[in-house]
């Protein structure tokens, strides 16, 4: 296990300049080469309290952008037709790269990995996907799948 200074919020109970216990490697993978996390050496815990200011002013920001986009994609609704046979399952399926396709048609643009749904949609109906723009900040997206003999 490796001990390791926060730099930015990702997690609900990680606040920046907190020092954790992760393992070896998922800091040595993840949170170091990403700019989210540092050894947790003195001389970083120092550095890091002294620019605390700057980076809760800089996730407030990050904050407050989630925010506005997450009152865009509650706005929305995605409805799609796709072929389906006649117990309602579709012949293709509806994945995580459609939605975000989908938001980026609609002005806003977020990264395939804020979106939690799970297993692709395979059957006909209505479904809601829940979006994670930011530790503190979620909305979802209310999704209709309907086949084209139905939509008459």
């Amino acid at each position: 296990m490796t001990k390791v200074v926060v730099l930015e919020k990702f997690k609900k109970n990680w606040e920046i300049g907190s020092v954790v216990l992760v393992k070896d490697g998922y800091a040595r993978n993840f949170l170091i080469p990403n700019g989210k996390a540092k050894f947790a050496t003195k001389q970083n815990i120092d550095e890091i309290k002294s620019l605390e200011k700057s980076l809760l002013k800089k996730d407030d920001e990050n904050k407050s952008l989630a925010n506005e986009t997450a009152s865009l994609i509650n706005q929305l609704k995605f409805s799609k037709e796709i072929a389906a046979k006649e117990n309602g399952e579709l012949y293709g399926s509806l994945s995580v790269s459609d939605i975000v396709t989908f938001l980026s048609e609609n002005d806003v643009t977020i990264q395939k990995k804020f979106v939690k749904l799970g297993n692709k949609i395979k059957t006909t109906g209505e479904y809601t996907v829940d979006i994670d723009l930011h530790p503190e900040v979620n909305c979802s997206l209310d999704i209709e799948i309907l086949s084209p003999k139905t939509s008459t």
